[in-house]
């Protein structure tokens, strides 16, 4: 489907920018305000105003009805109207218009007959919001109304009829109160037709899947609803083997692997989590006093690290007091020799893997560096040395180059030029 993101200065002068995004129609992507380049994160808007427009055969485009009256100027109409009553090349697309600090989205229609003045009805029902909010959610909906009143007017005439197209305002309102209210809504407009509308939530973009990442089922799940490449390769999915390695024994395309996980990822099935080794170092986040907090938590969390064969459950105390002592130059060796949870009864592997599942740690990552006089000589981008720039971690350099962590390791502390970068 395409797609026509309009901005208009505040003059609203004729020269407003166009662009136009060929957009897949199961993707949906987050850039409603291009002047914040986190777009994603950002609030979601209200339906400020419903309104319906139409080329009338002799003044042109009008505005004719609107929720509530006279949220849309005269003025500020007509300094859009070509936008919202396109030429012919721009029906049946998506148009956001930008301005005024409003986002107004519509997708004009046209239907051809003689029966028309014109021989033809040109219409768009429109939604406005925030200029500064997320309004993607509400692009799905825009265009099911626009083909809702395509079929009204095919089937009972209902735009052409001016008393049938009186209904149009109390049916607009009903939108607009119902998903504002309840994110969903049913108008019943005739005996054969009901108007069925729902707010989807829109899912961030999921995170990039890269060969050295494990992922993790977040719940159990039914390999016979996936497609065949996701059945091959859910068995090796275990929270220890990485990308690459699953690729491997999974005889799969690791970019098809990539694309099944990041698959999975949006739908909240897969969490990403680093390589576990004991030489890793973790530091707590923020969110520990969650845990702290939380009773219902902690015993989640004391089920899930527990040994199998521990009896009895190690107590919350010993748990929190693992994570609390993950701090710089710790790694998770010299957490077991100092604590040795084990004979408390915790599974170290499994209290690494829920503390970075929930966000209560964070792995704490070494980035070699090359400090040579000439670090852009041919000599010093050949093999291992490429990545010694302070961008590529431990765990993508092993992975790459199918070396191990104590080969690397070796490596950078033998060459007097590379030091470590930790973060």
């Amino acid at each position: 489907m395409d797609r026509l993101e309009m901005r208009s200065n505040a003059g609203l002068d004729s020269s407003a920018s166009v662009r136009a995004n060929h957009r897949d129609n199961h993707r949906v992507s987050h850039r409603d305000n291009h002047c914040l380049p986190f777009a994603a994160s950002l609030r979601e808007s209200l339906i400020k105003c419903v309104f319906f427009c139409e080329f009338h055969p002799t003044f042109g485009p009008k505005l004719i009805y609107q929720i509530p009256e006279d949220y849309v100027s005269k003025e500020s109409f007509d300094s859009l109207n070509v936008y919202l009553i396109p030429k012919t090349e721009l029906q049946g697309k998506l148009i956001t218009v930008n301005a005024l600090g409003l986002k107004i989205i519509g997708f004009p229609m046209g239907i051809s007959d003689p029966k028309y003045a014109r021989n033809r009805l040109i219409f768009n029902a429109c939604f406005v919001c925030s200029g500064s909010l997320r309004t993607t959610q509400y692009e799905p909906i825009v265009r099911k109304i626009a083909y809702y009143l395509i079929h009204l007017e095919l089937e009972l005439k209902f735009l052409s009829d001016e008393r049938k197209k009186s209904q149009l305002p109390e049916i607009l309102k009903e939108i607009r109160d119902q998903l504002n209210v309840h994110r969903v809504c049913s108008i019943e407009v005739s005996p054969s037709t009901t108007i069925h509308l729902k707010v989807a939530r829109v899912q961030r973009d999921p995170q990039q899947v890269q060969a050295y990442h494990v992922p993790v089922l977040l719940f159990p799940v039914t390999a016979s609803q996936w497609d065949l490449t996701t059945q091959q390769i859910l068995p090796y999915i275990d929270g220890i083997r990485h990308i690459y390695r699953i690729a491997m024994e999974a005889d799969v395309e690791m970019s098809l692997v990539k694309t099944c996980v990041q698959n999975m990822i949006y739908y909240g099935i897969i969490s990403l989590i680093p390589i576990f080794q004991y030489s890793n170092v973790y530091l707590t986040t923020p969110r520990l006093v969650e845990l702290a907090e939380n009773v219902a938590l902690q015993e989640e969390c004391i089920r899930f690290v527990s040994k199998q064969e521990s009896q009895p459950l190690p107590t919350f105390r010993t748990i929190f007091q693992l994570y609390c002592h993950m701090c710089p130059g710790m790694t998770v060796k010299d957490l077991c020799m100092k604590f040795n949870p084990s004979a408390h009864g915790v599974d170290e592997k499994m209290l690494i893997k829920f503390g970075l599942m929930r966000g209560f740690i964070r792995r704490f990552q070494k980035y070699p560096i090359f400090l040579a006089p000439k670090p852009h000589s041919v000599e010093n981008t050949r093999g291992l040395y490429r990545f010694f720039d302070g961008n590529h971690s431990y765990d993508e350099i092993c992975c790459k180059e199918l070396k191990s962590y104590y080969e690397l390791e070796e490596r950078v502390e033998k060459h007097p030029a590379i030091v470590v970068c930790w973060k």
